[in-house]
């Protein structure tokens, strides 16, 4: 299902002079949108590399108290080689210096995280290690911690690109269940608990 940027809250955001990579226009908008719909107060982002999204999250989401970003070190060896170029030596090192933000580092990143390792959260965004199988590790993982009961959100980016597997794995959520929704104009998909 498509789902209309009309039909959510989208709001300015405010950059702070941070850079726009690997995000197309009006993607950060809609993520927070998503975001205030829930009334996120905790939130996981698998993939956070340089910290730049969770920075712009933590000052656009005023209902954001606690943000926890998933990466691995810099020797990781993603299943999709071309992804390699887009590691960070310093992962989530535009975030580091606010104090909702906390940092997880793996040596397989979110793969070598269990449900325990994790806390209880309103919304999660998958933007990690795209190919499948990572993908579909990870919207397990999410879903287990992403509230059920008031209503979460779990976000994923690169839906429609085909240089990697995030559609694929979407389409098997979708076989097995999911209602997972894509935003019109994005890359964007996104499941509510």
């Amino acid at each position: 299902m498509i789902i209309s940027q009309s039909d959510l809250d989208i709001q300015p955001i405010d950059w702070h002079g941070y850079h726009r990579e690997y995000l197309i226009q009006g993607e950060m908008e809609v993520i927070a949108a998503l975001l205030r719909s829930v009334n996120a107060k905790t939130m996981i982002e698998i993939g956070c590399r340089d910290g730049r999204t969770a920075k712009v999250l933590l000052r656009n989401v005023p209902t954001l108290e606690r943000y926890v970003g998933i990466d691995v070190p810099y020797n990781y060896q993603p299943a999709l080689h071309h992804q390699r170029r887009e590691m960070v030596t310093y992962p989530g090192w535009h975030a580091k210096n606010d104090p909702r933000f906390e940092l997880i580092i793996r040596n397989r990143g979110s793969l070598d995280l269990g449900s325990w390792d994790l806390p209880l959260a309103d919304a999660a965004f998958i933007d990690g290690d795209h190919s499948f199988d990572a993908v579909m590790h990870d919207s397990r993982l999410m879903r287990a911690v992403v509230r059920s009961r008031e209503g979460g959100i779990i976000i994923w980016h690169d839906a429609h690109n085909s240089a990697v597997e995030v559609g694929r794995a979407l389409d098997q959520l979708s076989e097995e269940g999911w209602k997972i929704q894509t935003v019109e104009n994005t890359w964007l998909a996104f499941y509510r608990t």
